[in-house]
């Protein structure tokens, strides 16, 4: 009966140094358990293939009328500078260069993150 009770009481203190052992662990499990669910969010910027993609607003070689025709007035438009003259329009969603009468580049501004 003794000899019983020493190997209970040594199996007792086993399971108790196991169980102490293990209590940081399980804190740890539950941490990465934690940032395996969290989830972020990452905004990548579209690339210059995606950006021709989704150009907005006139295309190069355009007349200044056919500009207006199409988008309508410009918000601002600056004062021509330089020869040949270079003139540029503001638009809403983009900015017109202008040589001479021709557009020469569009320039889409970017949009706000919603």
């Amino acid at each position: 009966m003794v000899s019983n009770m020493k190997l209970l009481k040594k199996h007792v203190s086993y399971i108790i140094a196991t169980c102490l052992l293990a209590l940081p662990f399980k804190g740890l499990t539950q941490n990465m358990q934690e940032t395996q669910t969290e989830v972020e969010e990452i905004l990548i910027p579209l690339s210059g293939d995606e950006i021709k993609a989704k150009k907005v607003g006139p295309v190069r070689g355009m007349s200044m009328n056919s500009v207006k025709a199409k988008f309508g007035e410009p918000q601002k438009v600056h004062q021509a500078k330089g020869k040949p003259p270079i003139t540029r329009w503001d638009y809403p969603e983009f900015i017109v260069v202008f040589e001479s009468n021709s557009v020469i580049h569009t320039i889409n501004r970017a949009k706000p993150a919603s």
